[in-house]
């Protein structure tokens, strides 16, 4: 612990400015020279850790970050250098080797159990604590209603369409994370509602009115800023409710509606300012001014680098930003750092790792929705003669926000053998855009096979994926067919048309699947709450 208003009156300009920016290279094991020499002038804030750039596994991430934390006595006042990454739980994982794999948020509003939310949370901190985390970029709190309008879910990261399922999940989360000693970080406020524009390319322009913001996208977030939420991330989007020509990352009319309207006195944090939405419109350097003088305190930008302290500086020497902003965001920052990153890394694991796996299992198990067939049916018997054929909808990575090498490994059919439910099994990966040959050959598994599973990535719109189960159904029309929709819940609807028994994940992890074979064939035992699943997700909508 160290004495803040002391520090801060001690710092200069430089030094101020340099609480205000989170840092980021590629490495494995230490700080490269250049972030180590500006530690060495106390022009180090704070480092973003990214999957694919600085993590191989748990212990790997460990080490590095003790020595990056001992690095807090070459700096003027022993500052501990604040860590931070995305550990979301589901598709973004970043530290995904070592830890327990947790279903995902869609799967945890399936399951709709605030305890369980809780439960991860509290797990998710010690392993955070282990690797020398301080923030996690989590959890989302953005709600995914206008699927209700049409527009499709593409992914796993939101809770549900409910506003109050995603509040009580993240609060859950939330509470669980911070009582640990990890920052939680909600995002992406306002709110970002599902669109066809990823912010990580282009802008997302919001048309909804302050009455539809309050109803829906605002609720998660003021509930959880009355339950005790340290930090909030800004979203790359524009809200003409409040502000038609900024989007809310550097929008001082959104940021002052968060500080002033909803009570919020925690950190401030922008998204990537390299994400296209912001670089394209208003350039690397010019969005790094506005999103400081909108009342951000923390910025990430992969754009910039150790040219930030002397670009600040020049902005503020020029006028483009006061000085007063500088101190009221580096006492916000120093202000969290004590709170969170001034405990040393813990040497020895405070987790069990089996534990924190059975509670990802019980929201995997909970989370399953019977969309179409009757619980009785299940489990499935099958003689040790029968074949079961599995086509696999291509686990890998599809969007931004994936964690790289995630997916790697994960099959059916190894999930099947281990769980010692079948031996006489086949398993083909289809591709998310199979060609007419590529049908053919993957329909050949259903016609030698006595039932067969086929699951889906996104069929909604990679409908090659529906073609091919319509011409398996042909060749095939008294063979049952599980299908199984693995990424987005839109396809539950499209496959019901052509297989006997529909099922939907909410997510694509072990967990998940070890929790699909489980059921379909071990015990049977569906979490089967239609009223429950209704409010989690309306998947039938």
């Amino acid at each position: 612990m160290f004495d803040i208003q002391q520090v801060f009156n001690e710092m200069t300009l430089r030094e101020k400015i340099a609480q205000t920016f989170l840092q980021y290279y590629q490495g494995y094991e230490d700080l490269p020279e250049a972030l180590i020499e500006m530690n060495k002038k106390t022009e180090l804030g704070g480092v973003i850790y990214f999957s694919g750039n600085n993590v191989r596994d748990i212990e790997q991430l460990h080490t590095m970050s003790k020595n990056i934390k001992a690095r807090a006595k070459e700096n003027r006042f022993n500052l501990p250098i604040l860590l931070s990454i995305d550990q979301e739980g589901g598709q973004l994982t970043a530290v995904h080797k070592g830890t327990t794999m947790f279903p995902g948020n869609m799967a945890m509003g399936f399951a709709n159990d605030q305890g369980m939310a809780y439960e991860q949370g509290k797990h998710v901190a010690k392993e955070l604590k282990y690797a020398g985390i301080d923030l996690c970029y989590a959890p989302v709190l953005d709600v995914s209603y206008d699927r209700i309008s049409g527009v499709p879910v593409v992914d796993n990261r939101t809770y549900s369409s409910n506003p109050k399922v995603v509040a009580d999940m993240g609060k859950g989360f939330i509470k669980g994370l911070q009582e640990e000693g990890v920052m939680a970080c909600g995002k992406h406020f306002p709110g970002m509602r599902l669109t066809q524009e990823d912010t990580h390319f282009q802008m997302d322009i919001h048309p909804g009115d302050m009455e539809r913001l309050q109803a829906v996208e605002l609720l998660p977030f003021k509930e959880a800023i009355e339950d005790g939420l340290d930090a909030i991330m800004m979203h790359h989007g524009i809200f003409h409710a409040f502000d038609s020509e900024r989007p809310a990352s550097l929008s001082k009319k959104v940021i002052d509606y968060l500080r002033h309207d909803l009570g919020f006195n925690g950190l401030v944090v922008t998204d990537d300012l390299v994400m296209k939405a912001v670089l394209n419109a208003y350039g690397e350097k010019d969005a790094l001014v506005y999103a400081l003088e909108a009342g951000c305190d923390l910025l990430i930008s992969t754009c910039a680098g150790p040219w930030y302290v002397d670009f600040i500086e020049a902005c503020i020497k020029e006028g483009r930003i006061t000085e007063e902003r500088i101190n009221e965001a580096c006492l916000k920052v120093l202000e969290y750092k004590a709170k969170y990153a001034s405990d040393p890394i813990p040497e020895e694991k405070q987790f069990n790792k089996e534990e924190g796996d059975q509670t990802a299992y019980q929201i995997a198990k909970k989370s399953l929705i019977l969309y179409k067939g009757e619980k009785q049916d299940f489990p499935i018997n099958l003689e040790e003669s029968q074949k079961l054929g599995i086509i696999m909808g291509n686990p890998a990575r599809l969007v931004m926000s994936d964690a790289i090498n995630l997916y790697d490994k994960l099959s059916l059919e190894d999930t099947i053998r281990k769980c010692g439910c079948h031996q006489n099994v086949k398993e083909v990966i289809m591709p998310w855009r199979p060609t007419h040959m590529e049908m053919v050959s993957v329909g050949d598994i259903a016609i030698i096979s006595d039932v067969v599973i086929f699951t889906t990535v996104n069929a909604y719109c990679f409908t090659e994926q529906i073609k091919t189960i319509e011409y398996i159904r042909e060749f095939c029309p008294h063979k049952t067919i599980i299908g199984v929709a693995t990424r987005s819940p839109e396809d539950a609807k499209i496959l019901s048309e052509y297989c006997d028994y529909v099922i939907v994940t909410g997510g694509l992890t072990q967990v998940t699947l070890t929790a699909l074979i489980e059921t379909l064939f071990n015990d049977g035992a569906f979490d089967f709450n239609e009223a429950k699943k209704e409010v989690a997700y309306d998947t039938k909508k």
